[in-house]
């Protein structure tokens, strides 16, 4: 799933990943999620919302492609 954040009002929201959605641009928001900062992520654990990390990267390259980390890079 996706975070977002609306520019207008603040408000996150969550958005499912599709099966049409383009794997490579998931995989570029995923990195620089990581780009946020603390305030995003203390904001998205208030609304029991876990945001993933770099830690998290063998979860999400299988998830969108079903492999292994190291096969995907």
């Amino acid at each position: 799933m996706l975070v977002h954040e609306c520019v207008e009002c603040n408000t996150l929201s969550i958005n499912r990943v599709a099966a049409d959605d383009d794997s490579e641009s998931i995989v570029v928001v995923f990195r620089d999620s990581s780009l946020h900062g603390v305030q995003l992520n203390h904001r998205c654990m208030q609304l029991g919302i876990r945001m993933l990390g770099t830690g998290d990267t063998e979860i999400v390259f299988t998830q969108l492609y079903g492999l292994d980390v190291e096969m995907a890079v």
